[in-house]
């Protein structure tokens, strides 16, 4: 296994590699992999496919660099769970694993999957997406969804030489803006990437998330409504001048808001970075 492991990274130079149900495999299978891979590539990347409380966050602490936990994603996958739900997971999580651990943050495949989406394809899906993309952790895409391919593969799924149908992209012209702009801006911010989370309470927890990215540097304010009906309320958010950072899609026109005032359209969101 090490050896085909050495051979793809020798002949295709991959960045790294997934390693399915990494808590049932010894720990001593991961030491001595990694010892042999980063002879090749010193900065290669192990991620953990890590769902079993008790032997996924040893594998992770000694050879694996990223977990992929189901939890969170499951959560938030779930259309009759209320937005809290994703807080108690996060926090669940949270505890399994040592401080400064990365875990990867995706969303369901839509080409595997489509058949269990719960979000719109379009603005529901963007919302779900930019909480990929704020949270703490290491943010994922699925080749496809950038454009909003929702091509779906059947049984045996992950098998299956299905084409990502790119034209897609002329009809959701949305989409591809949204991911570049999203992108560049946690690029921009060392608070999106390193920086720590505090989930904070608004008017209808249930519907919608607020939270802090803070770095010693920088803080941003977050807030989605993960719902199909529209929020007017407030926020408990420090008073102070905020910078609307939020990516605009499309024809959409951000709506006013005086903070900790706070009004969303269904499954809108706003990204502030706090004017220090």
């Amino acid at each position: 296994m090490i050896e085909m492991l050495k051979y793809w990274l020798r002949e295709f130079d991959l960045d790294g590699f997934r390693c399915d149900v990494a808590g049932d495999v010894p720990t001593d299978f991961w030491e001595s992999a990694r010892a042999e891979l980063t002879k090749i590539k010193p900065d290669i990347v192990m991620i953990a496919e890590a769902k079993q409380a008790r032997t996924a966050p040893e594998s992770f602490r000694t050879r694996l660099r990223m977990a992929l936990p189901h939890n969170a994603h499951r959560t938030s996958s779930n259309s009759g769970a209320p937005a809290t739900a994703l807080i108690d997971t996060w926090k669940s999580d949270r505890a399994r694993y040592p401080k400064g651990a990365l875990e990867m943050r995706f969303l369901r495949q839509p080409r595997r999957e489509a058949r269990h989406r719960t979000f719109p394809v379009n603005a529901g899906h963007l919302a779900a997406s930019a909480l990929v993309f704020t949270m703490d952790g290491v943010p994922m895409l699925y080749n496809g969804m950038e454009v909003g391919d929702t091509s779906e593969s059947g049984a045996p799924a992950l098998f299956e030489n299905l084409q990502v149908f790119w034209p897609i992209a002329e009809r959701r012209p949305e989409f591809l803006p949204f991911y570049k702009a999203i992108i560049a801006l946690r690029r921009a911010h060392p608070a999106l990437q390193q920086g720590d989370t505090e989930w904070i309470a608004n008017a209808d927890s249930s519907r919608v998330l607020t939270y802090f990215r803070r770095s010693s540097a920088e803080e941003h304010l977050i807030a989605i409504n993960v719902s199909n009906r529209p929020f007017a309320g407030v926020v408990a958010a420090p008073s102070g001048q905020y910078e609307d950072q939020t990516p605009v899609v499309g024809d959409r026109k951000p709506t006013a808001a005086t903070l900790p005032a706070l009004a969303l359209e269904a499954w809108e969101f706003r990204i502030w970075k706090k004017v220090h």
